[in-house]
């Protein structure tokens, strides 16, 4: 017997952005501090996820103009996660704003969503993950599971970086 879900939209995690300023070196007065544009992303994401040891920050293009507007995509090795940052600068004195490209959704909040929308009591697993790393539109599954032994694979999109999340489908 199939149990349907109800589709929902729940707010599960908030994401990371800043504002910092990144003045740069001596003689390079066009572009940003390559040292501190790591620093900033590196201290955004561990200040949004301070249990993910951030081990490595990688930006591109490695030179990046201090021009409104001007754009760089920085991956970052957090924990075993792969994570992806844009840096967009706002003003010509190097000030940014730094966010993510992806949700990242705590396992236990997705788990919660499923089961708080199970149409019957369930209990729900999303996997071993402590987290989700989803771009919006990417979607995951988690296993419904109900008090008479059966089970419902569901499917959750996340809708924004935010983790706005719902569910698609169950079956």
């Amino acid at each position: 017997m199939l149990r349907r879900l109800a589709p929902a939209v729940c707010l599960l995690v908030i994401t990371a952005s800043i504002a910092v300023a990144l003045a740069p070196a001596a003689g390079a007065a066009e572009l940003l501090d390559r040292k501190k544009l790591t620093k900033a992303v590196a201290a955004t994401v561990t200040a949004a996820h301070p249990d993910l040891p951030v081990t490595k920050v990688v930006c591109l293009p490695k030179k990046v103009k201090r021009k409104p507007g001007a754009t760089a995509t920085c991956g970052v090795a957090a924990g075993p996660y792969a994570l992806e940052m844009l840096v967009s600068v706002t003003d010509k004195l190097g000030n940014v704003t730094i966010a993510s490209t992806q949700a990242v959704i705590p396992k236990a909040n997705a788990e919660f969503l499923v089961a708080a929308n199970a149409t019957l009591p369930a209990t729900a697993n999303c996997g071993p993950a402590p987290y989700l790393v989803k771009k919006p539109g990417e979607s995951f599954t988690c296993t419904a599971s109900f008090a008479d032994g059966t089970q419902s694979v569901v499917t959750v999109t996340p809708t924004d970086v935010a983790g706005n999340a719902v569910i698609t489908a169950a079956t």
